[in-house]
């Protein structure tokens, strides 16, 4: 098992769990992505204690991964900071020990393949959530079905799955009348009185 004193094993270690638990956050759901990477990550800092660490250096390459990582993923025009962390994780990884050295060849091999993962894998998964995200939006509250709060005269206010609307309709709406929601333009609803009530 000499081979986990590496410090080359470990850092492969490190960056593995930081990569699982990005893609984790990039696609949320069992947890396993989470808890692997977490693991990882954890496996690897107890490896590290055997040598002499800078400790302060491998908060820096953390904190420069997960900003390159997920500054993107809370907004996309953050896109071009996330550099900025990747740049901290490559010189972090060159001082995370005392008395030996990360391979060079593999840091640059590791941020290369980091910036290539993201811009490839995972940016293509943001890409397609957002879109996903923009579109369920737009149906949300389409076909629900809610009262009127405030007489909607052109424009009242509605609750719709326990939530104050703006809204707007075609015809008067009293206080207390039945509404399903026709259509959703941002924050506010164009809603009519339920067709079975028309009927009626």
């Amino acid at each position: 098992m000499d081979w986990l004193s590496d410090p080359n094993v470990m850092y492969l270690l490190l960056m593995t769990g930081l990569w699982i638990s990005a893609t984790g956050t990039y696609i949320p759901g069992t947890g396993l992505a989470e808890i692997s990477g977490v693991g990882l990550i954890l496996g690897a800092v107890y490896l590290m204690g055997a040598l002499s660490v800078s400790w302060l250096a491998v908060i820096a390459l953390v904190a420069g991964a997960s900003l390159f990582f997920l500054l993107p993923l809370l907004k996309a025009e953050w896109e071009g900071f996330a550099i900025a962390g990747l740049a901290l994780q490559a010189i972090a990884s060159f001082f995370l020990f005392a008395d030996a050295q990360v391979s060079p060849l593999l840091i640059a091999v590791g941020v290369m393949l980091a910036w290539l993962y993201h811009r490839t894998i995972l940016r293509s998964i943001l890409k397609q959530q957002r879109e996903l995200s923009s579109t369920q939006k737009e149906a949300f509250l389409v076909g629900a079905r809610g009262r009127v709060m405030q007489p909607i005269e052109d424009v009242g206010t509605v609750q719709v799955r326990g939530e104050l609307w703006t809204a707007r309709s075609h015809s008067r709406l009293e206080r207390g009348a039945e509404v399903v929601v026709t259509r959703q333009d941002g924050l506010e609803l164009q809603v009519e009185k339920p067709k079975r009530e028309d009927a009626g």
